[in-house]
This record gives structure tokens, sequence and C-alpha cells, in this order.
């Protein structure tokens, strides 16, 4: 996907407009729950962090925070933001898929959007590169976006005379695969269907989509 991909989504040169429909300029709900629930410990990961503002939300609450995106364009966005705000995050231009640098390093990882664009093929590599890159005990929280979401956001884009294109190679994500890429070496603590905020482009308001809301403890 991914450099070129999002390089070009990130910058406004797509015909999605000059806003990724996920950066919506705050955090997710259920993250900040899981913020305010305090369940956020240690030195975290944010793993394909955008722009970052999730990043910068829980770096202002002290956490020590590594944000990990293969997207050049995204990451100097997040330093920006970070600069302007005096909040220390180390943003990282890199694979998140695969976290090539990193090994029991992390306490907490937060992924936002990042599995729902992994190829179902790499799923599984995807969360061993996590189980190499953290501690035990770790925690990893997820915001997903379901196959219901998939085909509302295709359905969506196509309302509006866009390119569907990008979005129909997604997967289908249910929450059986997720739970299957994280069969070996987690602790399943939580999968359910949920919901994420998105933006579409030249909509006024935003919309809830559906999607899958995962945790899982690194044995």
């Amino acid at each position: 996907m991914r450099l070129l991909t999002f390089d070009a989504i990130y910058a406004g040169r797509t015909p999605i407009g000059s806003r990724a429909s996920w950066d919506i300029g705050r955090i997710q709900p259920v993250f900040a729950d899981v913020a305010a629930d305090q369940r956020i410990v240690g030195d975290v990961l944010d793993a394909g962090c955008g722009t970052g503002e999730l990043a910068l939300a829980l770096a202002r609450l002290g956490h020590a925070v590594t944000a990990v995106d293969i997207s050049a364009v995204a990451i100097k966005r997040a330093r920006a933001k970070a600069a302007g705000a005096g909040v220390p995050v180390e943003f990282v231009v890199g694979d998140a898929l695969t976290l090539p640098d990193y090994r029991d390093r992390f306490d907490t990882v937060v992924d936002c959007g990042l599995f729902d664009v992994c190829p179902q093929a790499a799923q599984a590599d995807y969360a061993a590169a996590l189980h190499r890159a953290c501690r035990t005990g770790a925690t990893v929280f997820m915001l997903e976006l379901s196959a219901a979401a998939t085909r509302s956001v295709v359905a969506g884009y196509a309302e509006l005379g866009l390119p569907t294109r990008t979005f129909e190679r997604l997967p289908y994500l249910t929450c059986a695969e997720v739970g299957a890429a994280f069969s070996i070496g987690w602790q399943r603590l939580a999968l359910r269907e949920s919901a994420m905020t998105i933006q579409l482009p030249g909509a006024v308001e935003e919309t809830t989509v559906p999607a899958i809301y995962a945790e899982f403890r690194k044995l």
C-alpha cells in the first residue's frame, strides 16, 4: 500500500480530497475511554499513527509515546503539531506492520485503523511483529473498520462520485479474522463490534461507521 498511496492521501493529491476521512482532528472516543480508565501504561507505541492525534493526546497525559507511520507526509505533519503544542513524541517514518527496529520495547500499543489495511496474508505477521516489539504483559488496543464499514465507505464514495478503488482493495475485516491473527502468544481480553467516526470528503458533518474493537495481552 502503502507509501505512495498514503503519502498521496495525506498530501491531498488524490480525488478523495485534502484530508483523509479518518483524520478527524481528535482521537476516537473508544481510545479516550481507555485513557480515562488509566489503562495506558509504560512505554507506548502508536502503530500507524497518521498525523499524530492519538499519539499527541496520550503524550499530553504524560505517557512516553513512539509513533510510527509509513507516510513521511503524515509524520511531517505530526511533528509540526507536536512542535507547535510543545508535546514530546518520537515520530518515526517506518513500516508499522513489520516494526523491524523494536524488540521488547513497549508496554502498550494503540492501533487505530492500521490492521484494517493490512493484507489478509500478512495479518498474523503483523501480530508477530507486535509480539516481538512488546514486553511480556503488554496490552494492544485496536479499533479497526469492519467489513460493514468498508461497504458503507465504498457506497458513500460512490454516491459522491469519487473513486472507490482504494477502498475496494481493503480487507473486509471480521472479528474472527482479528482473533485468528492474535491466536498465538496473546491472551484475548476483548473482541467486539464497535464504531469509528469518519468524515467523508465534502461532508459537513461526521458520520459513524461500524468497527471492531479488540484488546490482547502478550503472554
